[in-house]
């Protein structure tokens, strides 16, 4: 036979439990009760004498309203509208921070050129100085041969000039004194053809005198510069040698010295590959704890306008004696349910109500909306915390 003790005791929990289960949606059916109860009151004593009776159509039993422009004509709808853009960029955020494929680490490309570039300043004293020695040297054994053949070179110069040095000064002699060598009664005409052919003979000696001394610098430069050569170079082909041989053990250490940097780098990519993947992560988990905060605000705004909305719908019905009010267009509920149909096949999400016995009361209704004020952020919250509480 059953325990009467343990079935009052089922039952009693029974009932805890529908309690738990069932409290937000008791407390929120009293509210709506209360709401009620107050606004016939309100209804009544507006049928009093004193106030003016409502018109009502005797046709119309039903209301209906257009509920985008009543959610729109709530103070806090801009609200919402904020809300949700913040919603959805954080939605984006989310997408943009989704995990890529792993992809293997590729091995980074390391510039040769600042290898290169080193192994040159590196040798850049040896090189500079050898070199500058070098110059140093060869300057001086050509200013040493210079002065050891330059009277020579004189010499031969001057040879050059004396070979014309006499026809010219004897064509000066004459263009100087032309007058003297000719009768007073001269024609012009001939002095001045003579004076002319004279000129011309003097500027073709000059200018061969000219040409030979310009061979001989040439011929003069030649003969430095070749014996500064026989002498500097062994030296310099000695020197560059040297530098060759310095050159290749410096790039031969400058190739490990990039393969080291390059496997160094791929070591430090991986690592911070691992890092980034796990920053992302948490990131990730930020951004979709920022959400759900987010979408309960927006669920909590949403059912405050939409409460607000009844309300003042539940007012209007009272004064016009509506048995009820219906949101047009209304949501056909058949548009949540999973059809495997395509889209083109798919029911409109919203259909328009179409009857004779209603009556359109959505500006009485805005009017209503511009009644109430925009909540402020203290009371928003408060209304979560008695909404978790609850």
């Amino acid at each position: 036979m059953a325990d009467p003790n343990k079935a009052a005791k089922s039952s009693d929990s029974a009932k805890s439990s529908l309690w738990k289960k069932k409290r937000k949606e008791i407390i929120l059916g009293s509210a709506v009760a209360l709401g009620l109860v107050f606004l016939g009151a309100w209804g009544l004593r507006a049928l009093m004498p004193g106030h003016q009776q409502v018109q009502t159509t005797e046709a119309a039993s039903i209301g209906l309203v257009d509920m985008q422009k009543a959610l729109e004509a709530h103070p806090d709808y801009d609200k919402l509208l904020s809300l949700q853009k913040e919603y959805k960029s954080l939605e984006l955020s989310l997408k943009d921070t989704e995990k890529l494929p792993e992809m293997p680490v590729q091995p980074p490309q390391v510039d040769s050129k600042p290898f290169d570039d080193s192994v040159w300043q590196k040798n850049a004293q040896t090189v500079i100085g050898g070199r500058t020695e070098l110059e140093r040297e060869a300057k001086s054994v050509e200013k040493a041969y210079r002065e050891a053949h330059q009277a020579e070179y004189d010499s031969r110069r001057k040879a050059v000039d004396e070979d014309y040095q006499n026809a010219i000064f004897n064509l000066n002699l004459k263009i100087d004194n032309q007058k003297a060598m000719h009768h007073p009664w001269a024609k012009q005409e001939d002095l001045d053809a003579e004076k002319a052919d004279w000129e011309n003979q003097r500027s073709l000696l000059q200018q061969e005198r000219g040409m030979r001394q310009q061979e001989l610098a040439k011929e003069w430069e030649k003969e430095v510069n070749s014996y500064v050569q026989s002498v500097m170079g062994p030296k310099v082909a000695k020197w560059q040698e040297q530098a060759k041989t310095a050159m290749n053990q410096q790039k031969s250490a400058a190739v490990r010295k990039q393969s080291d940097v390059q496997q160094r780098d791929t070591q430090a990519m991986a690592v911070q590959n691992q890092q980034d993947a796990e920053l992302n992560i948490q990131k990730r988990v930020q951004i979709k704890k920022q959400m759900a905060e987010k979408a309960e605000e927006i669920q909590a705004l949403d059912t405050h306008i939409r409460n607000d909305i009844a309300g003042k719908a539940a007012k209007i019905a009272i004064l016009h004696h509506f048995t009820l009010i219906l949101a047009n267009p209304a949501e056909d509920l058949v548009y949540k349910l999973p059809l495997d149909v395509p889209d083109s096949m798919k029911p409109n999400r919203f259909m328009p109500v179409v009857g004779s016995d209603t009556e359109d009361v959505t500006d009485e209704l805005v009017e209503e909306m511009g009644t109430l004020s925009a909540s402020d952020e203290d009371s928003a919250a408060a209304s979560d915390g008695s909404a978790q509480n609850s």
